[in-house]
């Protein structure tokens, strides 16, 4: 038995609340080391009074997924018990594990504690306290679970009218190239979105800026009249629901533009600016310079690091955020380089949001591992470039198919399960070059790449253009005017269609997952709810032989499949 590899943290990751009464428990083994893993559990005051009657209630923790290194179980506690013929809520769950190997050897594991043994003691268990007073458990938006987002690039997407500006179509697109695309434009494209049957549209910043981008916000209160006004933003959200798509807006509330009125009172005013303490300013006399003599994102220095932590700072932007909730019915925020803001402005952030409405979704941008940001008092979902990492490098033969899985599986094993159908999976955006540039505009793999977008869980994110296989290499080429030619890769758009309409599937949607290696270099996925399981094969040899399948229908392209997938092709079946 390999202790080494067994894992398990008494935190959001490896034991949390799933609802009033219930809480998950899980544990990371070496891969195929154990036979039997069970969790032991019971009430902690019980057990330190010696109450007659006291019960030790013991589950068989479940398999959940595997991977070429580790396997991970899980399991799910009531604190109702029963005390003496009354149901009791339990204050404090003291727990411990059972490890059996093949050989019958057991091993028992109880506050980081391996004992041949079985623990006695309160002390030698695991510790899982329970807040009967705290409602307030980890609860994510269920329109999101699974929500095929489509996010688009505001002046790039559509012009009012089609009168498309003279830059429209270039190539490359530049850093300073501005075009004609609006809210409006985005309004009178409605019909198309909701054709391609998406839940929701992202929006990157639509805010007074000097920039295409609009990460340089100079105004937050106010929308930049190049792409509209109140009225439009109103119209397209208005619209939007009575089509059953939902709205997200782009915050930006690390950095302002220079041009911001607290900014430029503190270039006029300097050291005796009130609103010197917004930002993080090394040295008087300011100026923009470089390097600046203050924080900027990414040592920008036209775009300062704001201080929401100073109190009238971040109630300033409480103020904004709650502006469009109330006032515009806003479904929800992606927020912009969210882990170099304080965790104490996000929580603040996060209480005032759901107050005004619950089911707002609330998307960080963060880049590595979330955890610390998936806690219930933060955010809902996480832009998740690790999937992102994982489906690229692996295309682009960088990594193996035990090392993709890998990537997968932990992130199954490893991330809080009330968020894990949340996880906003993407293989581009705005910050990336499009993924068919990516792939070398290698045809198959992308339509694998997107593929495997719609069959990894969590809520896919499809940047636009992406569904007819637009190009573009990195930032800013890869924000290029948006294509609307009807018999532009036309089969692609069908193709991705058809994916979102499986993945509104229940098995896709909210469905566990099982994903293995097949024949000798060949990827499956398996995704199931209930009685529904919808599989994945790709293949990456020569004639994968697929007989006992031969018969079916592809769901991929709607054929019937002959039983040999040759390279690079796709496979789905029910």
């Amino acid at each position: 038995m390999e202790l080494s590899s067994i894992v398990h943290y008494m935190n959001e990751s490896f034991a949390f609340k799933l609802n009033e009464h219930q809480y998950l428990i899980k544990i990371r083994t070496k891969h195929n080391d154990l036979a039997s893993v069970k969790l032991r559990y019971t009430e902690k005051y019980i057990l330190e009074r010696n109450y007659p009657g006291l019960e030790f209630f013991t589950l068989e923790m479940k398999k959940i997924i595997s991977t070429s290194l580790y396997d991970y179980y899980e399991a799910i506690v009531s604190d109702e018990i029963m005390f003496h013929n009354n149901k009791v809520i339990m204050i404090a769950v003291r727990y411990y594990f059972i490890l059996e190997d093949e050989d019958h050897n057991v091993i028992y594991y109880g506050n980081y504690k391996f004992n041949k043994n079985e623990p006695k003691n309160s002390i030698e268990m695991f510790n899982l306290v329970i807040h009967q007073a705290d409602k307030s458990y980890f609860k994510t938006p269920d329109w999101s679970k699974g929500a095929v987002i489509y996010q688009i690039f505001p002046e790039r997407f559509s012009p009012t009218d089609d009168q498309y500006s003279e830059h429209w179509f270039d190539v490359p697109m530049g850093h300073m190239t501005r075009t004609n695309g609006s809210l409006k434009g985005i309004y009178q494209k409605i019909p198309y979105i909701k054709d391609l049957g998406v839940d929701a549209i992202y929006l990157n910043p639509i805010f007074l800026s000097n920039s295409s981008h609009h990460y340089d916000t100079v105004d937050y209160m106010k929308i930049d009249p190049k792409l509209g006004d109140d009225n439009d933003l109103k119209l397209l959200v208005d619209e939007c629901h009575r089509n059953g798509i939902k709205v997200i807006l782009d915050l930006v509330f690390n950095h302002s533009s220079t041009q911001f009125f607290a900014f430029q009172d503190l270039l006029k005013n300097q050291e005796k600016s009130k609103y010197r303490d917004w930002y993080f300013v090394r040295d008087f006399p300011v100026s923009i310079d470089f390097p600046p003599k203050y924080m900027g994102f990414s040592f920008a220095p036209f775009m300062p690091k704001l201080n929401p932590d100073n109190p009238e700072c971040r109630q300033y932007f409480i103020n904004v955020t709650k502006h469009y909730l109330s006032n515009f019915n806003i479904d929800g925020y992606r927020l912009d380089v969210a882990d170099e803001v304080s965790h104490s402005f996000w929580k603040k952030f996060r209480k005032e949001s759901k107050r005004i409405n619950p089911e707002c979704l609330i998307m960080g941008e963060v880049w590595y591992d979330s955890t610390p940001y998936l806690r219930g008092d933060e955010f809902d979902s996480i832009m998740n470039y690790t999937i992102y990492d994982g489906i690229r490098n692996f295309l682009a033969g960088l990594l193996s198919i035990d090392q993709l899985i890998e990537v997968i599986g932990r992130e199954r094993g490893e991330t809080p399960l009330n968020y894990y159908h949340n996880s906003n999976v993407l293989i581009g955006s705005h910050d990336t070059d499009r993924i068919y540039s990516f792939l070398n505009h290698d045809k198959k793999k992308f339509l694998i790449a997107m593929t495997l977008l719609f069959f990894i869980p969590g809520s896919p994110l499809i940047y636009y253009g992406d569904e007819i296989m637009m190009d573009g290499s990195h930032d800013p080429d890869c924000r290029r005017g948006m294509i609307f030619d009807q018999e532009y890769n036309n089969d692609v758009k069908n193709i991705i269609k058809n994916l979102i309409k499986l993945k509104h599937l229940p098995a896709l949607k909210i469905g566990e997952l099982k994903i293995q290696k097949i024949g000798k270099s060949s990827l499956m996925i398996n995704r199931y709810y209930n009685d529904e399981e919808i599989n994945l094969i790709v293949s990456f040899e020569e004639n994968l032989s697929l007989i006992d399948l031969k018969g079916k229908t592809n769901l991929f392209n709607n054929t019937i499949f002959e039983g040999i997938l040759s390279n690079q092709k796709i496979l789905i079946y029910k």
